[in-house]
């Protein structure tokens, strides 16, 4: 057998394939079910504004001109434009039943994923490190400060993170897919974070914003900065969002 055959990428594959002749079972036992949102409920908060979806943006223009922007100014993003940004990313948009639809879909509306920000420069919002309260829509202070340098050097030296005036920061919440989806589950967080990166990039083009995704940094650097555990929740992948020149 081909040597790369047996590495973990293609063993994840193999192991995570649905057979018509083989029932859907493993041994994993149970797997407790996690709260549908994460809260801070002691951080300060900032409340985002209701977003102003007024202006009207061509979708397919918006699809032409989508590119990986690194090259970003220093200016700040106002709270209004912030506001948009993340309605764009997980905006609320329907109920059914217990789950809160959102802008983007999810592997059985479960949204298997926490939003967390890098502020470094948007009006009315001091720097820090936030998580994104999406029933709420607010943003939920857990470090105050410059934390520039510090996700620089963990997103490998990029300068787009540095120049950057907000690092969006996603997080897998293993059990809350697991629970329902098993061994499976893994397939389905990362396409569930493409999507919500993809509604990023369309509405940053839409407001003559760069955004660049970004997948290669050190795991638990940002876990780290996050204060979580990297196991149960870890950071899987981030974009960063500035004006262009």
């Amino acid at each position: 057998m081909a040597k790369y055959k047996q590495g973990l990428a293609c063993k994840y594959v193999q192991g995570t394939k649905y057979h018509r002749n083989r029932p859907l079972m493993d041994d994993l036992g149970s797997i407790p079910s996690p709260s549908s949102f994460k809260t801070y409920p002691d951080a300060e908060r900032v409340q985002l504004p209701e977003p102003d979806l007024s202006q009207s943006a061509d979708l397919w223009q918006c699809l032409a001109r989508r590119r990986s922007e690194r090259n970003t100014t220093p200016d700040p993003l106002s709270l209004g434009e912030l506001s948009k940004l993340m309605w764009g990313t997980q905006g609320i948009t329907a109920r059914a039943g217990m789950h809160l639809l959102r802008t983007a879909p999810s592997a059985g509306a479960l949204y298997p994923f926490e939003t967390y920000l890098y502020v470094d420069k948007v009006e009315e919002v001091p720097k820090g490190i936030y998580h994104f309260n999406v029933a709420d829509f607010a943003l939920e202070c857990i470090k105050a400060g410059d934390f520039s340098q510090a996700l620089t050097a963990a997103g490998l030296g990029q300068p787009v993170v540095r120049r950057a005036a907000v690092v969006i920061i996603w997080t897998a919440m293993m059990l809350r897919c697991m629970t329902k989806y098993r061994e499976r589950a893994m397939r389905y967080i990362p396409m569930d974070m493409g999507h919500v990166c993809q509604n990023v990039q369309l509405a940053a083009t839409a407001m003559g914003f760069g955004s660049c995704p970004i997948g290669a940094f050190y795991d638990d650097d940002f876990n780290e900065l996050l204060g979580v555990d990297g196991q149960e929740e870890t950071v899987l992948y981030l974009i960063t969002v500035g004006k262009l020149r």
